[in-house]
C-alpha cells in the first residue's frame, strides 16, 4: 500500500504492482475525474482530445493482458496507473531498446505526490531491466504539466504529432551518475 504522510500531503512509496483486467473500470473512473479535474483548472491535455474515446475500455484490457500497467493502491482502492511500454512510435528511436515509455499516468487528483512517486517507481523499474531512459510525452501548450516534468528531470527531446495532439517527447536518463556511484 502507498501510505499517506498527513504532514507533508504526500504519498509516501509502497506497493505499486500489477493492475487486473477486473480493475478496468475503477481505471476509466480514475481517468474521468483526471479529466473533470484538468476541466476545472482550465488545463488542456487529455480533457481537449477526446482520450476516453481513444483509449477505451478495451485498450486497458489488451494493455493489461500485455503485463504492461501498473497500479497504485489505497485501502483497496485504485489511485493510480501507469502503462511502462517497450517501445513507441511517436519517438524518431521508439523501437531502440533502450527505453521503457510511460503513457497513460494518472493518479486521482485526491492524492498529491502520488504521480512522483509513481515516475519514481518507473524510473527504478527501467534501471533494473537494464534501460537507460524512460521516455514520455506532454502536450505541446501544457505549459503547467511542462514545467512539472522538467522539474522531476524530464527534459525536450523532440516533438510528435498525433491527430490533434501535439506534443513535446521528453526523455530523462535513469542511470546512476558516475557521481553517485
Amino acid at each position: 500500500m502507498l501510505l499517506h504522510n498527513a504532514e507533508t500531503e504526500m504519498y509516501l512509496p509502497g506497493a505499486i504492482g500489477p493492475a487486473l483486467e477486473e480493475d478496468v473500470p475503477a481505471i476509466m473512473d480514475l481517468l474521468q475525474r483526471r479529466i473533470d479535474w484538468m476541466d476545472e483548472k482550465g488545463l488542456y491535455q487529455w480533457n481537449k482530445t477526446g482520450y476516453l474515446t481513444c483509449y477505451p475500455p478495451e485498450h486497458f484490457r489488451r494493455l493489461i493482458r500485455e503485463e504492461v500497467v501498473l497500479a497504485a493502491r489505497e485501502a483497496d482502492r485504485l489511485t493510480g496507473i501507469i502503462a511502462l511500454l517497450s517501445r513507441d512510435p511517436r519517438w524518431p528511436n521508439g523501437d531502440d531498446g533502450k527505453a521503457f515509455y510511460v503513457h497513460h499516468l494518472a493518479t486521482d487528483p485526491a492524492c498529491p505526490g502520488l504521480g512522483k512517486e509513481m515516475l519514481s517507481y518507473a524510473e527504478s523499474y527501467a534501471r533494473r531491466h537494464g534501460k537507460p531512459f524512460l521516455r514520455l510525452d506532454s502536450q505541446k501548450v501544457n505549459d503547467a504539466l511542462s514545467r512539472y516534468y522538467e522539474a522531476l528531470g524530464y527534459f525536450p527531446a523532440g516533438e510528435c504529432v498525433d491527430g490533434a495532439y501535439v506534443g513535446i517527447l521528453r526523455e530523462k536518463s535513469v542511470l546512476p551518475s558516475a557521481s553517485s556511484i
